[in-house]
């Protein structure tokens, strides 16, 4: 099934928008137990129900699906199992509880979308399908979350954000890019617009996986974190 969400998106404070979801298919000759055995994720047979419940209570280790920033893997004779810790999840609930504190669970305040919502390794096919996706799914997503602070996470998400609305990004050809300096330009990567039929602030970051990333709110915008608190908090 293609991923929609990750995340409570009903209650979520802020929407991490990046390319698209990575997928653990299981590699028999990998090294490691844990890669040779694939992701139990959602497929058509699932019912409804099973489906809703991985892709709003999939960090919530109440449900079983994720322990510790770890998938669960599909059963095997010798019992489940679960994959090595997500790295990109570990981020995002770096930079939630750095904006936000964490009284309440990172998986309740924030929520993970992507501009390609099928799975692949290495980003394989967004480039072919983001604008199609997006032009089908990303407004009516957001429609659903009440979310103040959208993030744009990687260059590629970016460039179909610009694509996907272009009047609103007619005087900012630089979003999505830093500067010389290894931060982005406010000016350029930081604005209100309407996504969603909300208006919501939006924030650039660079994936925590390119090289030199700055890739957090206190080094990438050390001046207005407030800014950033307070639209995440619906108070802006």
């Amino acid at each position: 099934m293609p991923e929609a969400w990750a995340g409570n998106l009903a209650s979520a404070r802020i929407v991490f928008l990046s390319s698209n979801p990575a997928i653990s298919v299981g590699n028999p000759a990998a090294r490691w137990r844990a890669k040779r055995v694939a992701e139990k994720y959602p497929t058509v047979d699932w019912h409804d129900a099973d489906i809703a419940d991985f892709m709003i209570n999939r960090f919530d280790p109440e449900h079983g699906w994720v322990l510790n920033r770890r998938h669960r893997k599909v059963e095997t004779v010798d019992g489940p199992t679960w994959g090595t810790p997500e790295p990109y999840w570990g981020w995002v609930e770096q930079q939630t509880y750095a904006l936000l504190g964490s009284g309440t669970p990172w998986y309740e305040q924030a929520v993970m979308t992507e501009v390609v919502h099928c799975k692949s390794n290495g980003e394989e096919g967004v480039a072919q399908a983001s604008q199609l996706c997006a032009q089908k799914h990303m407004d009516r997503i957001l429609a659903a979350s009440p979310a103040g602070l959208v993030v744009v996470v990687g260059s590629k998400a970016a460039q179909t954000l610009k694509l996907a609305y272009p009047a609103a990004f007619r005087q900012r050809p630089l979003f999505g890019k830093y500067t010389e300096h290894g931060v982005p330009d406010e000016q350029q990567n930081l604005f209100q617009m309407v996504l969603g039929g909300k208006s919501r602030l939006i924030c650039f970051l660079k994936h925590p996986s390119a090289h030199g990333a700055q890739a957090s709110f206190a080094s990438s915008y050390p001046e207005v974190l407030d800014r950033l608190r307070l639209a995440a908090m619906g108070t802006l």
